[in-house]
């Protein structure tokens, strides 16, 4: 597999396609890069597509306790620069939308579309809040709890006080079972706090500005990211489509690719 060296960091990636465009994709938490392979190879005549594997996923080797926008807009550029191109476009699930959110502004006259898959951050999510959970308090309980069972009591009573919804709750909890997939949410839940819980106040201003075609895809069952929480913001774009299709929140390796094959071979 290949390698981008960034800094003192390996980030492991996966490549797709022989287009001369340039799709980066960025996948949700407790997710790796070939989530995308399917939908790359639907791209794959038009996209050469950078799956990455985010910092403390897959087979990324990230020698740090969080990251920053700044660091992956600096591996952005890199793989832009690797393949020689100065357009990129962005397919992202989940948390990957925060991701992107981040980098917007920075690439705003560089980005040609944007493709989110039930992407996070339209909702309100209580632990994803700066104002309830700030970095100090963030890596305070993360030394505390990373090694110990305590993340789990503390994930119960969200959800018993009706902060998370039942099926987020059930998607954290089955990554606490190990020391290592506890120290993979923490780190990453002290790095989303330099990110944006959603677009910006900007945000669709932006891509209205810069002519930009985003286009929204969700799973029809999908209880954790529901496409009724992207619905105002779609209202405010000038080049955007919201397709639902069947499945759940991790419809994107098969649900969504014959429906986006269909609509991306229509538009």
């Amino acid at each position: 597999m290949p390698i981008l060296h960034y800094q003192e960091h390996q980030i492991n990636y996966y490549q797709y396609g022989q287009g001369k465009k340039l799709m980066i994709g960025v996948h949700g938490f407790a997710d790796k890069g070939h989530l995308f392979e399917n939908i790359a190879n639907v791209l794959s005549a038009d996209y050469t597509t950078i799956a990455l594997d985010l910092p403390f996923h897959g087979e990324t080797t990230w020698n740090d306790n969080l990251y920053q926008p700044e660091d992956m807009l600096a591996i952005i550029q890199l793989f832009m620069a690797q393949q020689q191109v100065t357009e990129v476009a962005f397919m992202c699930h989940s948390m990957g939308a925060r991701v992107v959110w981040a980098v917007l502004p920075f690439l705003k006259e560089q980005i040609e579309q944007l493709y989110f898959f039930a992407p996070a951050g339209f909702q309100y999510t209580f632990t994803a809040s700066r104002f309830w959970f700030p970095l100090w308090l963030r890596t305070r309980f993360g030394r505390r709890i990373e090694r110990s069972n305590r993340m789990v009591h503390f994930f119960d009573a969200i959800h018993r006080f009706g902060f998370m919804n039942r099926a987020t709750y059930l998607m954290f909890k089955q990554q606490l079972d190990e020391p290592r997939r506890r120290i993979r949410l923490l780190r990453t839940w002290m790095a989303m706090y330099y990110f944006p819980m959603g677009p910006e106040a900007n945000s669709a201003a932006l891509l209205n500005e810069h002519q930009i075609p985003t286009y929204f895809f969700y799973g029809k069952k999908d209880r954790i990211t529901p496409a009724k929480y992207a619905l105002k913001f779609t209202q405010k774009l000038q080049q955007t489509n919201v397709l639902v299709v069947k499945g759940n929140h991790f419809f994107v390796r098969e649900k969504v690719v014959e429906p986006f094959a269909e609509w991306y071979n229509d538009n």
